[in-house]
């Protein structure tokens, strides 16, 4: 599909509020505050606080402030509700002067609500353990450590979804690998003109990797979902959000008062009083929210107007100008070994997702065969891919899934 001037719009726009995105988080993370106590937590303990004036290493108040913003998704998706067009079935109803009564179906996908609970927890944990790694480590280095959730969705597709995964994909997988590989090693280099300790570098790539796991059954348990109830995805989003948010917030009590090391996992109070020490601590955070509103916003809207396919292209790009902005900022230090790591996370990621396709040396899927055979996941370091996968396989208009479900057969899960 050509661009248009539309879709040029939405394609800058996903590419500078998912840069934004990152660059905003790390933003907060290297600015200094006075705080409550020091060190903080056990974030800022492996970053070597020692004074009450010390850094933003609260990667679960970020989670939450991310929260913030998916909620905002839930606010976007009742507006275009209201403004979106008649079905056919709804004028011609309208004018024989017949109400139109709610199917048993879109009752199910309301009722359905309550099961993006499961997602949201895992986005939790998902999130606030890639924050905690992005906290150690380089804000280049996160974003494309991020694409190794491709490997384990593709285990767990296997497993969970039963789906079949073809040699090309499991290609794809071993090039996702060896990126990550090589992104690790480079990261580990000089670390002297960034003040990391390599140490802290290697714990916090850990972290990123582990945190995949968690996004990977995240996404398993998305597309169960969507599977079953036919959810517009800026309303899943949303409604993650929301059940994030609410979860979260609670949780923020007992993670003070659990210690690791003899230091807590988060400390609310600490990161509420930097809020107010730091004027670029308090603008970062609400960078986070509405970059990531409007990232999901657009980066569905890209689905809906053009392919998943795009969408993840131009994720690789985002992930590219992450990478430039730290350089530029003097986040960290030039190493092209970490060039030779992104050109194979891409590289894998394309293959995976076939918008790189290599027929002359794997066989690929006959879409024609039936949707048995289609079952390639689009997946890679986009949040909520499996919304996309879900998006492009059920082949229905993102924005105008609320009207479609009204007469879309329910799948068995």
């Amino acid at each position: 599909m050509a661009f248009t001037k539309f879709t040029m719009l939405l394609a800058v726009g996903m590419l500078i509020t998912g840069t934004m995105n990152t660059i905003v988080t790390n933003f907060a993370n290297l600015a200094s505050a006075p705080g409550t106590t020091a060190p903080s937590t056990i974030w800022g303990k492996l970053n070597g606080e020692t004074q009450r004036n010390h850094a933003f290493d609260h990667p679960f108040f970020q989670a939450l402030c991310m929260f913030l913003g998916e909620f905002l998704c839930l606010l976007a998706h009742m507006v275009t509700k209201k403004r979106r067009t008649q079905t056919p079935r709804e004028i011609q109803a309208e004018a024989d002067g017949v109400e139109v009564q709610e199917s048993s179906n879109c009752r199910q996908v309301e009722t359905g609500s309550f099961w993006f609970a499961l997602p949201a927890c895992c986005d939790m944990c998902g999130t606030g353990i890639m924050y905690s790694g992005l906290c150690l480590s380089y804000a280049s280095v996160f974003q494309m450590l991020r694409g190794s959730v491709v490997v384990f969705t593709a285990l767990l597709s296997c497993v969970a979804l039963r789906r079949k995964i073809f040699m090309f994909q499991w290609f794809a997988v071993g090039f996702v690998v060896m990126g990550v590989a090589v992104v690790g090693v480079a990261s580990m280099g000089d670390t002297s003109g960034t003040g990391k300790d390599p140490n802290g570098v290697l714990i916090g790539n850990c972290l990123i990797i582990f945190a995949q796991v968690i996004v990977a059954v995240q996404m398993v348990v998305e597309e169960k979902i969507m599977s079953v109830y036919k959810t517009p995805a800026l309303k899943a989003v949303g409604l993650e959000g929301v059940f994030g948010a609410l979860i979260l917030g609670t949780l923020l009590v007992p993670m003070y008062f659990v210690h690791i090391g003899g230091y807590p996992i988060e400390n609310a109070p600490d990161a509420m009083a930097q809020l107010t020490e730091n004027w670029v601590i308090a603008v970062s955070m609400l960078g986070n929210i509405f970059s990531i509103a409007f990232f999901n916003f657009f980066g569905i809207s890209i689905t809906k107007h053009m392919s998943a396919a795009h969408r993840m292209v131009l994720d690789s790009v985002r992930t590219l100008l992450v990478w430039v902005f730290s350089l530029a900022l003097g986040w960290e230090s030039f190493h092209p070994l970490q060039l030779l790591g992104f050109a194979f996370l891409s590289f894998g990621i394309a293959v995976y997702n076939e918008v790189v396709t290599l027929p002359r040396v794997f066989a690929y899927p006959d879409s024609g065969d039936g949707q048995e055979e289609k079952t390639v996941s689009f997946v890679g370091d986009a949040d909520h891919g499996s919304f996309v996968a879900q998006a492009e396989n059920n082949a229905t208009d993102a924005g105008l899934l609320d009207h479609q479900a009204r007469s879309a057969p329910i799948a068995s899960a």
